[in-house]
């Protein structure tokens, strides 16, 4: 049974002025400066019957806002959309635009299909910043794990046609600013360090994600390593890489490789040690998400 419709009276309605004893007084604000709205399961491509979706969280406040778009991470396969959404909504209250991106995962088509997606998304949130109250001249992206990865590769690829895809041609897919989470880099690296992963084995999800066993597969894995990108001729965006030291999926080396590859290349990347952090755990801090709201703002 359906509920009958609110019935509204167009009259206005004046401010109470009753005072109990004891009854206090807190001024509101009109602003919405910090509230925030969830914009769920937005449609930005499809694919045949494959719908790819984004998660918005948007200040309600008039914007337009930088927007933050966040890769979760899941091994490239299935992600979770709205796991990370409760600790996301706190950029929300701080006033970025955020969204979280879904892709392909490698269950469904291999790299470079996850970098090809998470680039026609950033295109369409151009295409429609308005909408979304996206200021679109100001666009970070940031991933954990393998999100960290995808995020790495859309920050070093601009211009890369191979990354492209037809949605959205008018549009940039650039970014002004990289935060990676613990994110994987040079593949074919990653067994030669402590994890309680087996990296090569051939169902290892790097394997799945260059589509063979992945020391069979070296041009592949370089294809998909963020660092064969870096170079001093490119300018690229500022990166801030965070990595726990007591990770036991991806090996911290990892990021140190890529902090060294742009540093080396005189490219901007800060680089934090998180202390005591595993792959995840020990991050959703409120050290760490300020650190990368500063960064955010320095550079955004």
């Amino acid at each position: 049974m359906s509920q009958p419709p609110i019935k509204f009276v167009n009259i206005e309605v004046p401010p109470d002025h009753t005072a109990p004893e004891g009854m206090q007084v807190v001024f509101g604000d009109k602003s919405d400066r910090y509230s925030a709205e969830y914009l769920p399961d937005i449609e930005y491509a499809r694919y045949g019957d494959r719908a790819l979706r984004l998660q918005v969280l948007q200040p309600r406040a008039a914007g337009p806002f930088p927007l933050l778009l966040y890769v979760q991470g899941s091994a490239w396969r299935p992600q979770n959309l709205y796991g990370g959404l409760p600790q996301l909504a706190d950029f929300a209250h701080r006033g970025f635009v955020v969204a979280s991106v879904e892709y392909r995962h490698t269950l469904e088509a291999i790299f470079p299909t996850q970098v090809q997606d998470v680039k026609t998304a950033l295109r369409y949130l151009r295409a429609n910043a308005a909408r979304y109250k996206i200021d679109p001249a100001r666009i970070a992206i940031w991933g954990d794990s393998s999100g960290g990865h995808t995020a790495v590769m859309v920050g070093v690829s601009e211009g890369v046609a191979e990354f492209d895809t037809p949605h959205f041609p008018a549009e940039s897919s650039g970014v002004r600013a990289v935060v990676d989470f613990y994110g994987p880099t040079d593949l074919l690296q990653m067994s030669k360090f402590p994890s309680v992963v087996d990296h090569d084995d051939p169902n290892s999800p790097e394997s799945f994600l260059v589509g063979g066993p992945l020391q069979e597969n070296p041009e592949k894995a370089s294809q998909a390593n963020p660092i064969t990108y870096i170079s001093k001729e490119k300018t690229l965006p500022p990166f801030l890489i965070m990595h726990g030291d007591r990770d036991a999926l991806v090996p911290f080396n990892q990021s140190v490789l890529l902090y060294e590859a742009l540093k080396a290349a005189g490219q901007n990347a800060t680089f934090y040690k998180v202390k005591g952090a595993g792959h995840g755990d020990g991050f959703w801090t409120p050290e760490v998400l300020d650190l990368v709201s500063k960064f955010l703002l320095a550079y955004i």
